[in-house]
C-alpha cells in the first residue's frame, strides 16, 4: 500500500487514510479528487491523494469515472476485510444530540476487543485523529453502559438507548466507539484511529 511518509509512523497513519478513503467511497461514492481530499484533510498534500488513488485502482479496490471514484466489488471485499481485523462489525452516522456531543458524529461497533486503556488515553488517540472526542459504550448482560463509572444508558438517555438496540445488532461484550467533531470525516477518522488501538493484543 502507499507509504504516505518515512519512518515507523508512517505504516499507521497510510493505513487509517486507506481505510477512511475505502469507507467514505463506500457512503458517499463515486466522489471526485478535489472533494476527497478535503473530506481526507488532505487538502494541502494532492499529490498523496493522487497516489494512494493510482494505488487502490492498480490494485482494483476502485475505479475511476468522469463524476469520480467509486467502491469495487474487490474493494468492498477489502473492506470488509480490513475492518473484521479490528473488529469492527458497524459503522454509522447517529444523532447523538442526548450525549451533548457532536455536531457531527459517528458510532462504530466492535467486537471481540476489550478496553485495556484508560479513556483518557483513548481521547487523547482520537483527537490526535482530528476528532474533538469520544464517548466509548459497553454491552454487557443487555445493558449499555458508559465507562468508567458504568453509568446505565438506559437510563439517564432511554430514547439513544433505544436508538442504539434498534439500528445495531447488538452482543454481549460490544464495545461501540461514539466519535464526534465539526467534520463528520475527522470524527470518523478519531473513532477508527481508536478501533485499531482497541485491536492491538
Amino acid at each position: 500500500m502507499v507509504q504516505i511518509e518515512k519512518g515507523n509512523h508512517s505504516r499507521k497513519i497510510s493505513e487509517l487514510k486507506i481505510v477512511l478513503t475505502l469507507i467514505i467511497l463506500k457512503l458517499r461514492g463515486p466522489i471526485g479528487r478535489y472533494r476527497l481530499k478535503e473530506m481526507l484533510s488532505l487538502s494541502e498534500r494532492e499529490g498523496i491523494v493522487r497516489l494512494m488513488l493510482s494505488d487502490l485502482k492498480q490494485e482494483g479496490f476502485l475505479r475511476t469515472g468522469k463524476i469520480g471514484c467509486a467502491l469495487t466489488p474487490k474493494g468492498e471485499g477489502y473492506l470488509k476485510k480490513i475492518l473484521e481485523k479490528y473488529g469492527v462489525i458497524d459503522i454509522r452516522e447517529m444523532n447523538l444530540e442526548p450525549l451533548r456531543i457532536g455536531p457531527e458524529n459517528f458510532v462504530i461497533q466492535i467486537r471481540g476487543h476489550h478496553i485495556n486503556q484508560s479513556i483518557t488515553e483513548l481521547r487523547d488517540v482520537a483527537v490526535r485523529a482530528g476528532a474533538s472526542g469520544i464517548v466509548l459504550i459497553v454491552y454487557e448482560k443487555g445493558i449499555l453502559q458508559i465507562p468508567p463509572i458504568y453509568s446505565d444508558l438506559e437510563r439517564e438517555y432511554p430514547k439513544l438507548a433505544t436508538d442504539f438496540h434498534e439500528t445495531l445488532i447488538l452482543h454481549d461484550g460490544d464495545t461501540i466507539i461514539a466519535c464526534f467533531s465539526r467534520d463528520k470525516w475527522q470524527a470518523l477518522e478519531g473513532g477508527l484511529s481508536v478501533a485499531i488501538v482497541l485491536a492491538k493484543p
